[in-house]
């Protein structure tokens, strides 16, 4: 009987929602076992929320009650917390952490090592094992927000000291390609599907009892929240109870006192628990995204777990995420006026419930599913254990 190939799976929470259903895929034809980095900055996703140990080291998932709900996609026996307490990145013993880690995934014999984001200073140590590393560039082209020194020294050494590459959609493919000079064979295609969980995720009770369109998300300058609240004056103006529901945490960069004024912007600024996720879309008439940069969207993903339209800017892969008119709709950045209408168009009555219908029945299956994206990424896999053995 042939051995299975064995793949280490290295992440951090706030891309569970990508990971689990995509890990339970490939553990019908793989043997996974999944590394979650848990920091006092990255210890909380909508997923997992991880209570972090005093003290520094590499848990099995089985000595976290929290992890429960991980059993439906993977078997705890496979999960592994690697817990750095401390809080400076760069402290001798998340350094010390990490290079047990590395010691490891050694002793692991993995035919591969798939990480998902660029290394920070104390996972360097993992870079010993690189010639059997694949790295999911969830951003091939950092968002103008995360443009730090730290961040693109990470990067720096991301692209040259990571062997192979998957990207997540082809828009931003020769960009990247040729902003790092990367040689194309390093470089491998794949996407994303719905973030499932969201599915059997139990809601929190409506946090808003209005009709209403809602942003879900970090607060940030390259998100374009300040553009939809403009829109949404023009919409409120000939509507009388539509609603918009900002969500998420993060310092605003712009002046919303003129909308905290209005009782028909609702502004919930803290960490939107997986709960009060699936509550705030399932609640919704759609979701919106409307982004000045962007790379893919999550987001998007999440709305279209629970069957909900999307009207997002035609920036990064965006375009390619969604089909405008069946999924919901496109519009231009910065584009007040072309946000304000393609909202009027969704809250009409009947409208959003047949796009829901056309996403219910694109996403289900076919090439959008997370069984089609494991057979390719199975596919990846193979070639690149094959290539490094030929070599």
């Amino acid at each position: 009987m042939e051995q299975r190939m064995k793949i280490a799976y290295v992440s951090i929470t706030v891309l569970a929602d990508s990971d689990l259903p995509l890990i339970s895929e490939l553990s019908k034809q793989f043997t996974i076992d999944y590394y979650l980095l848990a920091t006092n900055t990255t210890r909380q996703g909508t997923v997992v929320n991880i209570n972090l140990k005093r003290t520094g080291g590499i848990y099995p998932g089985t000595m976290y009650p929290e992890l429960q709900n991980l059993q439906r996609w993977i078997d705890l026996k496979h999960v592994f917390i690697v817990n750095k307490p401390v809080n400076h990145d760069w402290e001798w013993l998340n350094f010390k952490v990490s290079w047990e880690w590395m010691k490891r995934l050694r002793r692991g014999h993995y035919d591969l090592i798939h990480l998902t984001w660029p290394l920070r200073y104390s996972s360097f140590p993992l870079y010993l094992l690189r010639r059997k590393m694949v790295l999911t560039m969830h951003d091939p082209i950092p968002h103008s927000s995360n443009q730090t020194f730290e961040n693109r020294l990470h990067r720096w050494c991301c692209v040259h000291l990571t062997p192979n590459f998957i990207l997540l959609n082809t828009t931003q493919r020769e960009e990247f390609l040729r902003t790092y000079g990367i040689d194309e064979s390093r470089v491998y295609q794949s996407r994303l599907s719905i973030y499932a969980h969201l599915k059997y995720t139990q809601a929190a009770p409506a946090l808003c009892p209005h009709p209403y369109v809602l942003y879900i998300g970090s607060v940030q300058p390259h998100k374009g929240i300040e553009y939809l609240c403009k829109a949404m004056l023009s919409v409120m103006a000939d509507t009388n109870d539509i609603r918009l529901v900002v969500a998420g945490k993060g310092t605003y960069y712009f002046d919303k006192s003129v909308y905290e004024q209005n009782p028909r912007f609702v502004f919930i600024n803290r960490f939107i628990t997986d709960e009060e996720l699936a509550s705030l879309i399932s609640n919704c008439i759609a979701v919106v995204c409307p982004y000045i940069d962007a790379t893919q969207s999550g987001v998007m993903m999440s709305a279209f777990a629970l069957n909900k339209p999307v009207i997002a800017t035609t920036v990064g892969a965006l375009p390619e995420m969604m089909e405008n008119g069946r999924h919901g709709y496109l519009v231009p950045p910065k584009d007040i006026r072309s946000l304000a209408e393609s909202i009027r168009r969704i809250i009409n009555p009947g409208k959003a419930q047949q796009l829901s219908e056309f996403i219910e029945k694109d996403f289900a299956a076919g090439s959008h599913s997370w069984s089609s994206i494991a057979k390719n990424m199975q596919a990846i896999y193979q070639e690149i254990i094959f290539r490094r053995k030929e070599r």
